[in-house]
């Protein structure tokens, strides 16, 4: 998909992690393909190697330098954005550009929304939409995520722009993916050169955890934001709060705009699933049929196709499971669905990965984990069932531990009949395919 060099219109660079929610990140950059646009993923060798492995097309592979990654200043070797840019304007003359988070899927009926995007102005600075899963998200339902920026399209003329502004400030040298603080600075020179930061409505991104908790690494952009007068600080967590600010505000005197975008290119995500995937959720349903009710069939495909699409031994990504069983009830009602999601990855992963086991004095990640849990002080009854059920269905599904402690604290939680049927299809002993029969 997106042949490299294929049109004038514009190109899409993000830069793919080959070690981490892979599959997610393949469809992302297929479905802006599917759009018509030539995409690209900027990576070192190393990665890149992986990814032609993984089935990405070498054409479809920027490759970085070491020299022009992070792998000094922040110890991985993800692209600095002020060296890719400027690659981009020299590889790409007189074509707009689209960079972007790896993990952004455009769920728009054709291209014609970034050219709406950039009607706005000629550089426009775009707010993604979180949801649990792609499958699961609705033309009802909004989330805008105004914390970060994660796609920014510009004109050929705004890109040369962006990159004599960038070569100007020392901490730009520092901007890289997966690095946090960038995104501002970037959308503060933004509207520092005329352009428009904007709810995109339709940008769609799986919920996931915070990847970073310390805002002192905002910290080496405050002088360059205060330059442009878009955040005072003085502290990294002021400065950060001021810019946020800034993005509401301008998210919301650009809500009409969204709003079209919204009503004239919003395409509901299809699920693309197998056989396997649907006999998966099949016997799901048929172990508990009192989830039926709450849970989204195609997405739950769809996740199905995702999880037995890794490699043996890989194991499930637990976070997206949560995410996509988490219905907002309420604390009690999250003990159900924590163990829902771990009973689910079990039938996704059946046959693929070893039987768990039980935790050594060796798994530091476990044991800390378990402490944090101990040490978390007076907890009521729900929010602590709710706290190990999810400790459980993490270690379980995503790492193959059966913390038999753990387990005895479920059961003796339980205070229902499904939550106790739960609890014996969990027990590493069953024998859920006759359960399922």
């Amino acid at each position: 998909m997106g042949n490299p060099a294929a049109t004038d219109g514009p190109v899409v660079v993000t830069s793919l992690n080959p070690f981490a929610k892979l599959g997610l990140q393949r469809r992302c950059l297929d479905r802006w393909a599917d759009l018509g646009l030539d995409t690209f993923t900027a990576n070192v060798d190393a990665e890149a190697e992986r990814l032609v492995a993984a089935g990405l097309s070498p054409e479809r592979i920027l490759t970085v330098q070491t020299d022009d990654s992070g792998a000094v200043l922040h110890g991985k070797p993800v692209p600095l954005i002020r060296p890719l840019l400027a690659r981009c304007a020299t590889r790409f003359p007189g074509r707009s550009l689209i960079l972007t988070n790896s993990d952004i899927y455009p769920a728009a009926r054709d291209a014609g929304v970034i050219g709406l995007f950039m009607a706005q102005a000629p550089i426009a600075a775009l707010v993604r939409e979180d949801t649990a899963s792609i499958e699961s998200a609705s033309f009802a339902a909004r989330a805008p995520y105004r914390g970060g920026l994660d796609v920014f399209a510009m004109t050929a003329e705004r890109l040369a722009a962006l990159n004599d502004a960038l070569t100007g400030i020392e901490a730009a040298g520092l901007m890289a993916f997966g690095i946090p603080g960038w995104d501002y600075l970037m959308g503060a020179l933004t509207l520092s050169l005329g352009g428009a930061i904007m709810d995109s409505g339709l940008l769609l991104h799986e919920r996931h955890g915070p990847t970073y908790a310390n805002v002192d690494a905002f910290f080496p952009y405050v002088p360059a934001m205060a330059a442009l007068k878009m955040a005072e600080g003085p502290s990294a967590a002021e400065a950060a709060h001021q810019f946020y600010q800034r993005i509401e505000h301008e998210c919301r005197m650009s809500a009409a705009a969204t709003r079209l975008a919204r009503l004239k290119y919003y395409r509901q995500p299809l699920a693309q699933t197998t056989p396997q995937a649907r006999r998966v959720v099949a016997q799901f349903l048929a172990l508990a049929p009192f989830a039926a009710p709450v849970v989204n069939f195609a997405a739950l495909t769809a996740l199905a196709d995702d999880l037995r699409g890794e490699p043996p031994g890989a194991r499930a990504d637990m976070e997206r499971v949560l995410n996509l069983f988490d219905g907002g009830a309420g604390l009690h009602a999250a003990f159900r669905e924590a163990l829902l999601a771990t009973l689910f990855a079990r039938l996704a992963r059946a046959g693929l990965d070893p039987p768990p086991r039980a935790p050594r004095a060796t798994d530091g990640r476990h044991i800390r984990a378990v402490r944090r849990l101990s040490e978390a002080g007076e907890q009521d009854f729900a929010t602590e069932r709710r706290a190990v059920a999810r400790l459980y269905a993490a270690e379980r599904g995503g790492h193959g531990l059966h913390n038999a402690d753990l387990f005895a604290h479920l059961i003796a939680s339980a205070d229902n009949a499904a939550e106790r049927t739960l609890l014996t299809l969990l027990d590493p002993a069953a024998d859920i395919t006759r359960h399922a029969a």
